[in-house]
């Protein structure tokens, strides 16, 4: 699945990160609160633009992208 993060940008995600998207739509959260799998996850996302990181004294905490869209699977051009 795709996801449109500006007019003419689309990144690819998982099936897997589509769920995890949707897990935390509704509330930032810390690194701390995951599991390292799910920390790598968070990080890899962030690194994509669909979670926006926030650096603490001593963690960071992640929020979705307001901006963001799903787009049906579309062939990236």
């Amino acid at each position: 699945m795709y996801i449109q993060i500006a007019p003419r940008a689309k990144v690819y995600v998982t099936d897997a990160d589509v769920e995890f998207i949707r897990q935390h739509t509704t509330e930032s959260f810390r690194a701390k609160q995951l599991s390292p799998e799910e920390a790598d996850r968070a990080k890899r996302l962030a690194d994509k633009a669909v979670f926006v990181r926030k650096k603490l004294d001593d963690d960071t905490q992640f929020a979705l992208n307001r901006k963001i869209r799903f787009v049906a699977n579309d062939k990236k051009k």
